[in-house]
This record gives C-alpha cells, structure tokens and sequence, in this order.
C-alpha cells in the first residue's frame, strides 16, 4: 500500500537561512552538508585524537536498517530538516530520539511537536547541541555481539569541525548504558550500507579519507562490524557529496535499488555499470541481487529527484518526494520491491530535498535492544531429487527470551494452495529444524518462517512473510541445475560454517577426489584435488577466503559424482 504525507507548508524564519526559493541548509553554526574550505584543511591531518578501542570479541553482526528498530534519530537545528508530519508518522508506532542542546529547548521543541500533531509520549531527548541536522552521517552504527548484546561502533565524522555532531555516539551510548566500541576509519553514515549478514557497500570515498590501505580497511570493517564482503564502488553520482544513499539502497538482503538517469545524461554509463556490477553479484544467499530501477529525471530543471535517499522503519518505506511527475513511478518500484510495506512518500516541506541530501541523510534509526533475529539461508533454483527439503535456521532474543510455545514455525505452500505451519524442532541452542515433503510432478514452493517470544515480540523472514515468500521449484524433468540435495554417503560438518569444515565420504579404498565449489549458477569458484583414505575418515577444507553465502559442493571420485549444499556464513 502506498500513500503521501500531506504537508502544511509552513516557513520558520531561521534569521534569514531559508529564502523563498530552494536553497541548501546551513546551520546557526555555519555549516552546510558540503564540506566547508576550514574543514578541508583540517581535514588533512584528520584524525588526531580519535581514541580507538579494542575491537569487539565473538560474532559480530552489523544490524540492517529493515530489521526491528526501537526509534530514529533526528537533531533540532533550530528547526527539523524533516516535516513534522513525518516526526507524527513515526511516533504512531515507533519512537524518536530527539538531539537538542538542552532542557530549556526541550521543553520548547516539545511544545512545538505537541502543536503539530506529535505523540511526544514517544519522544525522548538527548541533550548534545548538534551542529547540523544530518543524523545520518554521525549518529552511531550498531551491531549485535554473539546474537544478543546490540552495540555501538563509533568512527571518526568526516567534518572535523562537528565535534559536537561527531560525539553523538558516544553520548548515546553513556545515555543507553551499551557497549561502545571506536573504529579509526574516518567515515559517515549517507556513505555506508549493509545487510546484516556481512555484506556492505560504500563509494571510494573510504579510501579518499583514509591513509590506510583498502585490506586494512577491510580488516577494520570485518573486526568492529563483522563484514565479510565489502563492496567499495565508484560514485556514479559524480557530485560533492560521493554517499552510496544519494544512489542506491539495500531494500533486502538480496534487493538493490538504484537510481536510473536519462540515456542523454553524461552519468548514465556510470549508473548503467553501477547496476550492472549488482546484477553481476552474489547477494549472502548465495543467487544474484535482484536490482530494481528508480527514475531520477529532471525535476523542473532544479534537481534530481531523491527517491533513493529513503528511510525503511520497521513495516514502513518513506520516500522524499517533490511533486514531479516521477513520483508515482517512485512509488510504485517501492511497492513492487518491497510487497506488504507500507509505502509513505513525504513531501518536502520548508527544508527542501536535494538529490545529494534528503529524507535518508536527515534520520537514522537505532536498533530494537530486544528484537528477536532470525538467520536463514533459503532453498534456492530448480530441483529434481525426490527427497524432502530440510529447512534451517538460528533464532535469537536479544532479550534473553524463550520462544513462545509453538514457536518458531516453518510455513509453506505448495502452487496455489493454502499455507501449512509446522512448528520446527530445535536441534541445538538457537538452531531449528524442519522438513517440506517432497511432491511429485512440476511445483513452485513458496515458504517463510516466523517467531515469537514469551513476551509477544515477533520476526519473521522474509519481513512479510506470505506477501513476499522465498520460492523454489521441484520439476520431473532434467534441469541443468548444479543444485542438487546431498547424497547420504556425503557429509559435510559443520554446516552452515565460515570456511573451514570437514568433508566426509564413504570410499571403498583411497583415492584422489575431485573436489569443486560452485556457485548457485553454476560457476566455479574453487577446485582441488585432494587424497582421501578408504572409510569414512573426515578431510579437513579451508576455503575461508569465499564470500558468504549458499553454494554446491561437488565430488567426484572414480566411480561418481556427488554433490550437496554447503552454506558459508
């Protein structure tokens, strides 16, 4: 479902800072989302005095926007750089963390909220007289430590001068009373994105701001956030601001909008790679990322249309829009993308959106303390084995909460019939376990799995359960499809596993086996020979340098060819 906020335009006199026409945001301080000539000086022998800390210890996982967030965080500015409207739809069932310089404008700003429709119920206050409104780029990341403890990484703000900005994190954190952690890679959040199984994205902007190497980079970002791939591209964009948000975004763990310009446009070879390099990528399940497409044409001749620079809360998308004629089509590549949210476009109000600073930069939502997370790797392309289909997955309270009874549960369907709900069995702690039948003739299985907590709390995966499933297909026919169920005389532990596992298979005497990793298309990505003793006796593999995701293992010894999932995480 979609719908516009529709907005009362209203003009705060903010002594002179906006004029009737559409000018960028400076704030009382003087400082605009462009860098300013002062910042860039000191920016050269930027950071001096970040202090680092030791990196956190055990898993590590970097929280993605669409999972369950406890609120967002905006700065008062002398004004918000987003309309109360939006301020009001995200109070109905979620939470703002406001940044004011202290109680005599709280109690101003609360005022100002209570007038303009706001529950202020769901408002707390932080008390760090921010520099500028641009939570985006300075509010704090959070990760999850061992599945249970959300986190906080701070790095060094890339405007030097925003000391007080560039505190947020810290601040929030002695607020929250949750770990910090620091992690000297200078850096800002409108440049970074992730999927919350240790895959992110930024432009080469990172490396721009840093004098440490790329595998340096990489090492940090792996240590303090847990990500195993790390995506820095060009920016197609080709403006001041070089942030990933101004042109792309993770809508899913395999979904990716990105912004489309007009063949005339001296960028659309660049955006045209730009999705390409996407579509040519392994998502962390293992298949392709599915790319969408926004239209960001002219807007009356004064800018680009911002659709990317969005913000996913909980079951709700809201999209900058400006009044163009794009809008709708905006509007709809959201719904088509995301079936089952609710899809709100914001219209700007006095603060203006700019392709280059929009809804996005001027929010950023802070994890749910308590969510439950649920870690799933789908069945995934066209089988023809006659075996039943084991589904898996980790379920985790970040509370400390038991499953409510019945809980978690596996839900599928078979074609067009009615969904059936199995409760899975745990197989270990935190690990479930359940099995779709096999059924004979050409099927389309759609699937998704759901838990919930003793005390009521809910995830499920995919986030919209039977209106955006997970599908596979069972055919009688012979497909050319490397994605085959495994072979009782082979066994591969653990499994799920980070690289480094066990293969074990049943041979009547040693020999050398073939052993080949492919991709879920198909495609090797390693190969080697191996000598393997009579019996069962366990070979010991170390692929740890391979991205996440779900793959086919296949062995071939004299007499035949086997094959069976391995999943990296």
């Amino acid at each position: 479902m979609k719908r516009t906020i529709a907005i009362l335009v209203f003009t705060f006199l903010f002594s002179g800072i906006y004029a009737q026409q559409k000018e960028a945001y400076i704030s009382p301080k003087g400082y605009s989302h462009v860098m300013s000539d002062e910042e860039k000086e000191l920016s050269k022998n930027f950071p001096k005095d970040f202090q680092e800390t030791a990196p956190p210890t055990g898993d590590v996982r970097n929280i993605a926007e669409w999972e369950q967030m406890e609120s967002v965080i905006i700065a008062y500015d002398y004004g918000f750089g987003i309309p109360y409207s939006l301020i009001a739809e995200i109070c109905e069932d979620s939470h703002a963390t406001i940044l004011v310089s202290g109680s005599t404008e709280e109690n101003s700003v609360r005022t100002l909220l209570s007038n303009n429709g706001v529950n202020t119920d769901n408002c707390s206050f932080v008390y760090n007289d921010p520099d500028a409104w641009w939570t985006r780029d300075y509010s704090p990341w959070c990760i999850a430590v061992d599945n249970q403890d959300v986190s906080i990484v701070d790095f060094p703000y890339n405007r030097p001068s925003r000391v007080n900005d560039d505190a947020v994190p810290s601040v929030i954190a002695a607020e929250l009373g949750i770990d910090y952690y620091g992690m000297n890679v200078t850096h800002t959040g409108g440049n970074y994105m992730t999927d919350g199984y240790g895959i992110s994205v930024s432009t080469d902007l990172v490396y721009d701001e840093n004098s440490l190497s790329s595998t340096q980079i990489a090492t940090k970002m792996h240590d303090y956030l847990g990500i195993s791939t790390y995506h820095v591209v060009a920016d197609p964009q080709g403006d001041y601001i070089k942030h990933v948000d101004c042109w792309g975004k993770f809508l899913a763990v395999d979904k990716i909008v990105i912004t489309e310009v007009r063949e005339s446009d001296s960028r659309y070879d660049d955006y045209e790679a730009t999705a390409a390099y996407f579509e040519n990528h392994n998502c962390a399940y293992g298949y392709p990322y599915q790319v969408y497409r926004v239209k960001a044409y002219d807007n009356y001749n004064l800018d680009m249309n911002p659709y990317t620079n969005s913000l996913i809360l909980n079951e709700k998308v809201f999209v900058p829009i400006t009044g163009s004629s794009w809008d709708d089509n905006a509007l709809a590549v959201y719904e088509e993308a995301m079936p089952g949210y609710e899809i709100i476009g914001v219209m700007e109000g006095s603060a203006s959106w700019y392709n280059t600073d929009a809804l996005h930069c001027r929010t950023h939502g802070f994890a749910d303390r308590n969510m439950l997370f649920i870690k799933h790797y789908p069945i995934y392309g066209t089988f023809t084995t006659t075996d039943d289909f084991e589904v898996t997955a980790e379920v985790y309270s970040y509370a400390g909460n038991d499953m409510a009874t019945g809980f978690p549960t596996l839900n599928y369907k078979i074609n067009d019939s009615t969904y059936h709900s199995i409760e899975m069995t745990e197989t270990s702690s935190n690990h479930y376990s359940a099995t779709i039948p096999w059924y004979t003739g050409n099927n389309t299985i759609s699937y998704y799995i759901e838990a919930e907590d003793i005390t009521g709390k809910t995830a499920s995966v995919p986030t919209m359960k039977e209106q955006d499933p997970f599908v596979f297909y069972t055919t009688h026919e012979i497909v050319n499809n490397p994605f085959i169920t495994k072979e009782d005389d082979v066994k591969i532990y653990p499994n799920p596993n980070r690289g480094r596992f066990y293969l074990q298979l049943n041979l009547e005497e040693t020999q050398n086996v073939e052993i080949n990793i492919l991709s879920i298309n198909g495609q090797i990505i390693y190969s080697d020979n191996v000598l393997v003793n009579s019996g069962s006796e366990p070979v010991l593999l170390n692929i740890e340098n391979i991205s996440t995701g779900v793959y086919i293992l296949n062995s071939k010894t004299e007499s035949k060819t086997s094959s069976t999932k391995l999943i990296i995480r």
